[in-house]
């Protein structure tokens, strides 16, 4: 397995992502911006989702503001119970996460939910101090990340920046259901930029102040929480869970999951299936996944049931998903909040609040996850390479004349290059040895290289070279669009 410290050198030397600002000495931690094949993956895996989740399920998506008035985090709850527990050094007054800190030192595994006096005494119990100075800690209280943002130059609004994307999505469900013709369950999706005031940022885009969320909310008759049009698909698709009385990972069927009550219903299991569904498209194999059951003590305040979506990676279990299933709470609380009547009328004139499952998907976890999964080292050979999914390969191919020099194969490469370019996203390199241009889209996980010989003059074909492999064939001119589209998308151009 790949450790963390190879896959963010790797990032870094290929400018995969790398720390916002950084020429400046006093730029804040936990913003980090995204190179061209770093942003090339990144929309890719935004293209998957919303191929394989929001459009298969005919969800709504939206783009929400990112600056939101105060009312609305009063509605949801967010500046009441949107806390992180921290402890305070007494000597250097340096602020930690006390969760993360016992964490870190005791191998065990601490929840932020956990009331502040558990985790005070947990501190107490291991003899934990200060990791800077090792001065004495604060007992735990609890600090809230909302970001403040202050509207307007005479009389100023009191807002926030979003933490997360999902209450636009509430406050715009009224507005949904009278222009798109909804009829339940039916989800709203969104992807874009939410705010974390994190106390301490780390481990780079595992833990940020500024951060991406790729986020369903399915909005569903409760009564009707057994009916889905779809059932069969998933009904026998193995979902690897791991129960909140267990320790072990056990795989089980959608159906099961359902008949035996673990979750509330068939929708629940439903989504289940999807998610780990795309999670196999972002090339996570299905043994490194699982989805937590949340106890009381863990489930967020307004959730009746959760499961977090879990990939083990060198770090552990690194959450990326958030599967939650709020009930009505939200949209009760911005009913109250806003005066606003966000009831849903039925056909047969039936009058209620629609209860909420909740898919919130971390892009940059996920990024990462999908990095270090996919990242492969052969010391015997000196060769590193990305793995990656065709579907979030940052390019296609790269197309090269085996020497530079020769302005036949010079001529010949920019021919093939040219041809492709229509159908595929493809590069063009003519500098280096043939090995270091290898390399060089090895390490950002493009599948194929094409290199133009001397034998490509005389019989009009190529040599393609696959990226995990290194095999090597070749491949007619006139057949290169259908090979390379059969190889990646399993079907031809």
């Amino acid at each position: 397995m790949a450790t963390y410290e190879e896959v963010v050198n790797l990032a870094v030397r290929r400018s995969l992502f790398y720390p916002a600002s950084e020429i400046y000495a006093n730029a804040p931690a936990g913003m980090y911006d995204y190179g061209p094949y770093g942003s090339a993956i990144r929309r890719k895996i935004v293209e998957t989702w919303r191929k394989h989740l929001v459009q298969k399920e005919d969800f709504l998506e939206i783009d929400g503001a990112l600056i939101m008035p105060e009312d609305v985090f009063k509605a949801s709850g967010h500046l009441t119970n949107f806390n992180d527990p921290v402890t305070q050094c007494k000597k250097c007054n340096v602020i930690h996460r006390a969760d993360k800190l016992l964490e870190e030192k005791t191998k065990e595994q601490y929840r932020e939910a956990m009331p502040a006096a558990e985790l005070t005494a947990a501190l107490r119990k291991h003899k934990l101090t200060c990791p800077n100075c090792k001065g004495e800690l604060s007992d735990v209280r609890q600090f809230n990340m909302m970001v403040k943002a202050d509207v307007g130059v005479s009389a100023k609004a009191s807002c926030y920046l979003r933490p997360e994307t999902c209450q636009s999505i509430f406050a715009d469900w009224a507005r949904m259901v009278k222009t798109m013709r909804v009829k339940l369950p039916k989800g709203v999706s969104q992807y874009g930029k939410v705010f974390r005031n994190e106390i301490s940022p780390r481990q780079t885009l595992l833990r940020q102040v500024e951060f991406s969320q790729i986020e369903s909310e399915v909005f569903f008759d409760p009564s009707k929480i057994d009916e889905i049009a779809r059932w069969a698909e998933v009904k026998n698709y193995k979902i690897h869970v791991q129960l909140a009385n267990k320790t072990t990972v056990e795989p089980m069927t959608a159906e099961k999951l359902a008949s035996a009550k673990i979750v509330s219903g068939k929708l629940i299991a439903y989504y289940l299936a999807r998610t780990q569904q795309l999670f196999e498209r972002f090339g996570i194999p299905v043994s490194k996944m699982r989805f937590r059951q949340l106890d009381d003590t863990e489930r967020a305040f307004y959730a009746k049931e959760g499961w977090d979506f879990e990939i083990q990676t060198s770090l552990g279990w690194v959450e990326l998903a958030a599967n939650n299933y709020r009930t009505d709470y939200d949209l009760k609380g911005h009913q109250e909040g806003s005066k606003k009547d966000l009831s849903f009328v039925m056909e047969d004139g039936r009058r209620f609040i629609p209860h909420i499952w909740e898919i919130s998907i971390g892009l940059d976890r996920t990024f990462y996850a999908a990095l270090e999964l996919a990242y492969h080292d052969d010391k015997d050979k000196e060769r590193t390479w990305l793995s990656l999914a065709p579907a979030l390969a940052p390019l296609h191919a790269g197309v090269f004349p085996l020497l530079s020099n020769k302005p036949e194969l010079v001529k010949k490469a920019e021919e093939v290059y040219e041809s492709l370019r229509e159908s595929f996203e493809v590069t063009y390199d003519q500098s280096g040895s043939i090995g270091k241009r290898y390399a060089r889209l090895d390490e950002i996980g493009v599948p194929f290289c094409i290199t133009i010989d001397f034998d490509s003059l005389t019989n009009n074909d190529v040599t393609l070279r696959e990226r995990d492999t290194g095999a090597q064939k070749r491949v007619k001119i006139s057949e290169l669009n259908n090979v390379l589209a059969q190889s990646l998308y399993g079907k031809k151009a």
